[in-house]
Parts: structure tokens; C-alpha cells; sequence
């Protein structure tokens, strides 16, 4: 994406020993252009997260096929410290068997091997649960239900294409692999619209409202006063250097905050659903207990917009988790961008 929309004055503007970066896309209006949202970043640092991003890319065709492969992501470095590296995910019967057969290094990227337990799709206050039928105006948050055996959901946030406004929620609330022309149901069992567009593998469903219902473009007690835009995968590599605190608003966990991106551009092999899941954003625990539960798959992690500290962009959906450490993952909101979705 970067360099997509990076010009000739702003490589003019960068120091010696930077570059500039796309953060992400923003708008006031989302039916409308969205803008680049651009940073000057450490040059050394960039390169090194693209490099490690090329060897990801190079790995996943000779690593993704070994037996207890879960998954295989880039975690970024920081500014001024480590260097990115790569996270090769085994199931923790098959890590004495395959650990083996990873690679410590490929061209300088350091490649660490992490066991987990297996992923599940993951499950607030009486607000998100409760809301009334009645209401017409929907927000990120709110409990919403599909046909699956585990049909219980949240909304996501609002998604703009081709002048047609989408709620978004995941995939798997819904029976099968392709959702589409399935109903959205509120709590009470009330239509409140159609599945339009889906993808299984990156789990994510758009739904067409029924007249008299809108989703704002808000999520519920967020704490900023609506959603601008979302982070790019540069962005995201930008927001791990920094250690920030991404958040996420659930139907049964409401507000929780993450310890921070742990990485990007995950892909994984071993997990409920459609596979493999690509271009995950994988988000660390950040708390003693567990603060994700079934029914939260469907929220979006979001963290404060660069340009307006009164709102929001979006970085992830939150659809699973590791068992054992809690950490949860689901598709970059940036690659939902390359399907014409803006928000």
C-alpha cells in the first residue's frame, strides 16, 4: 500500500535515515476517497520488517505443510531494538517431532518456535446483549446470531463499498462456508438483514441491513466518538514498534485491552473453519484470566486514529483464540481494504 501512495515530495521530506510509510487510510466520509495517512519511520527499521515479511512469504510454501504447523507470522522489531523476527506456531504434541525440521534463521531473520494447545472461535455489560430490537441504530459491539452451532456473535463495525453501506461480522456465526443469503438475527430472533458478501477463509461476513435498521459508524463504549479509518499492514508494523495497546468490544467480555500486536501477516494452518486463514493480526493477553470469551468473534480491534485522538481506526477482527496463553487472533482489517471495503 505504501507505495501505492507515496510521492516524489515525500521522499523528498525524509531524512537520511528514513523513509515514509502509509499508516493507514482515513475519511470523514467513507462513501467518499479515502486519504493516505503517511509517517516518517527509521529506514533500518522498515527494511528489516519487509525483509522478514519476503521470508515469511518464502518459508510458509515449505513450512506450512509439516504435520502440527498452527500457523507461521512476522513479529515486527522495535525501533531501536530487536529485530523483526518470525514466529512458527506447532501444536503441542507434534513440537518434539517437527521443531527439527524449522530452521533457526533464513537470511538473518530469526525464526522462534512457540508450542500452543489449538485455537477456538471465542466467545458484557446488559447493553450489548440486551439491546432492543426496536432500535434502529446498531454499533459496534451488540450481540447479533447466525444458524451455526455456535451462533452467537458480535458486530464488528460498519463496512462502505461501491456506495452500499455492510455491517461486519465473522463468518462462522453462520452454518457452512458460504453465508451468503443467510439472515442476520438480533438476540430475540428478529431479521435484521441479509449476509450480501463473505469470505471463509479471512472469516468475515457483510451484511445488508433491513430498512429501519443502520449501523453507525461507532463501536459501543469504545470511548472515542466513532471510527475514521484503519491501519495499514505498514501501519501495523508501526504500532507494534511502539508497544501500543490495542483494544476490543465483545457482547460478552464488553471492553479489554490487548498487551500489544505480537505479529502480522499470519497465516494459519491448523484452526477451526476454512484454511488456511491469511493475513491474521495476532494479539497478546494482557491480563491474568481469560478476557475473550465465545460470543466476542465478530469484534474488531481498534486503537487511536494518528490524525484525531477523539477517534478510533481499525486494526483486526477478533474471531479466535489460543486456549492455552489466550492470545487471539482473526483477519487485518488492511486486507479487507484489497476487496474494496473501506471504514
Amino acid at each position: 500500500m505504501s507505495a501505492k501512495y507515496i510521492t516524489r515530495e515525500d521522499i523528498d521530506g525524509a531524512a537520511s535515515d528514513e523513509v515514509p510509510i502509509v499508516i493507514g487510510m482515513h475519511s470523514d466520509d467513507p462513501m467518499g476517497e479515502q486519504t493516505a495517512y503517511k509517517r516518517y519511520v527509521p529506514a533500518d527499521w522498515y527494511n528489516d520488517y519487509r525483509h522478514a515479511t519476503r521470508m515469511k512469504h518464502r518459508i510458509e510454501r515449505s513450512l506450512g505443510t509439516l504435520p502440527g504447523v498452527v500457523s507461521i507470522g512476522v513479529s515486527p522489531g522495535e525501533v531501536g531494538g530487536d529485530n523483526s523476527r518470525l514466529v512458527v506456531r506447532l501444536q503441542d504434541g507434534d513440537v518434539r517431532t517437527t521443531m527439527g525440521e524449522v530452521p533457526t534463521h533464513v537470511e538473518g531473520v530469526e525464526i522462534d518456535v512457540e508450542s500452543v494447545s489449538g485455537f477456538e472461535p471465542i466467545g458484557c455489560t446488559d447493553t450489548l446483549q440486551n439491546w432492543s430490537s426496536s432500535t434502529a441504530t446498531i454499533r459496534g459491539g451488540y450481540e447479533v446470531r447466525g444458524n451455526s452451532n455456535a451462533p452467537i456473535g458480535s458486530v464488528g463495525a460498519p463496512a462502505f463499498k461501491d456506495g452500499n453501506r455492510y455491517l461486519a461480522t465473522c463468518q462462522h456465526i453462520f452454518s457452512g462456508s458460504d453465508a451468503t443469503g443467510e439472515t442476520l438475527k438480533h438476540p430475540n430472533g428478529t431479521s435484521l438483514g441479509t449476509v450480501r458478501h463473505t469470505k471463509c477463509n479471512e472469516d468475515y461476513a457483510m451484511v445488508e441491513l433491513n430498512r429501519g435498521y443502520r449501523i453507525k459508524r461507532a463501536i459501543r463504549y469504545s470511548g472515542y466518538n466513532g471510527i475514521s479509518g484503519h491501519f495499514s499492514y505498514d501501519g501495523l508494523g508501526y504500532l507494534k514498534s511502539r508497544g501500543v495497546n490495542t483494544q476490543k468490544v465483545g457482547r460478552t467480555t464488553c471492553r479489554t485491552s490487548f498487551a500489544k500486536i505480537q505479529t502480522t501477516a499470519e497465516t494459519i494452518y491448523t484452526a477451526p473453519g476454512c484454511l488456511p486463514k491469511p493475513y491474521s493480526v495476532f494479539h497478546e493477553d494482557n491480563s491474568s484470566g481469560n478476557d475473550l470469551k465465545r460470543g466476542d468473534s465478530g469484534s474488531i480491534s481498534f486503537y487511536e486514529s494518528p490524525n484525531n485522538s477523539n477517534r478510533c481506526w481499525l486494526v483486526s477482527f477478533i474471531n479466535y483464540e489460543d486456549g492455552k496463553t489466550n492470545d487471539v487472533f482473526g483477519i487485518g482489517i488492511y486486507r479487507l481494504a484489497d476487496f474494496g471495503y473501506n471504514f
